[in-house]
């Protein structure tokens, strides 16, 4: 009987080993290697079709233009990122810097990319009546080496009859100015609250890559 039930017991965990050997990956990997940038998302995620991105960002030309969506929601749009997100949503985009524009770029325009974050931007945003009043929840300075550096900005933001959303966003450059590269994740402030380890993950694997 204690040989049977050994036996027995083996075979339950072989076999929890073969569905676990079987099971498919958590991640789906982003790749843009021609930029050496990358990135991970749930398998769950979806991404969301190019069409979508260039008609919401009126993209014409993507000559040295890169970018690439994914959300959680069951019905991936666009139209969630800086609107109403109730499921994790993320953009990423890396561009080339017109020559004339490399040393003008600062780290408060990395922040300002989509939305008036910095304290300037958003006094210029009151006093013409725009935009919307944006709380930082966090701001760190980013230099992982090989010339590139960016900021890292968590911020808050009610938009024009929605609820109010959290932004996790990373903007970088590389060590001449000629690249520029963002990540934004979006979600409501419920959402953000419930799934912030699985959000502040994917946030953190968006990696650049200047040099071998």
């Amino acid at each position: 009987m204690a040989v049977r039930g050994w036996r027995g017991w083996c075979a339950a965990v072989l076999a929890g080993l073969s569905l676990a050997g079987c099971a498919g990956p958590s991640w789906t990997y982003v790749t843009n290697s021609q930029d050496r940038t990358y990135l991970k998302v749930p398998t769950t995620w979806h991404q969301v079709d190019q069409a979508q991105i260039k008609a919401r960002f009126n993209v014409k030309d993507t000559s040295g233009l890169w970018f690439a969506a994914y959300d959680a929601d069951a019905n991936p749009s666009i139209d969630h990122l800086f609107g109403n997100a109730s499921a994790p949503v993320i953009f990423a985009i890396v561009q080339d810097v017109p020559q004339a524009s490399r040393g003008q770029l600062s780290l408060d325009q990395l922040r300002d990319f989509f939305t008036p974050v910095s304290p300037a931007a958003q006094q210029a945003a009151s006093l013409s009546g725009g935009g919307g009043a944006v709380t930082t929840i966090s701001d760190e300075v980013l230099t992982p080496g090989h010339g590139v550096h960016g900021v890292h900005t968590v911020y808050g933001k009610t938009p024009a009859a929605g609820s109010p959303q959290v932004y996790n966003q990373v903007g970088f450059l590389n060590e001449d100015a000629s690249k520029l590269y963002l990540f934004v994740a979006q979600c409501s402030l419920d959402c953000y609250q419930q799934r912030k380890q699985e959000i502040t993950t994917v946030v953190s694997s968006f990696t650049v890559r200047e040099k071998p």
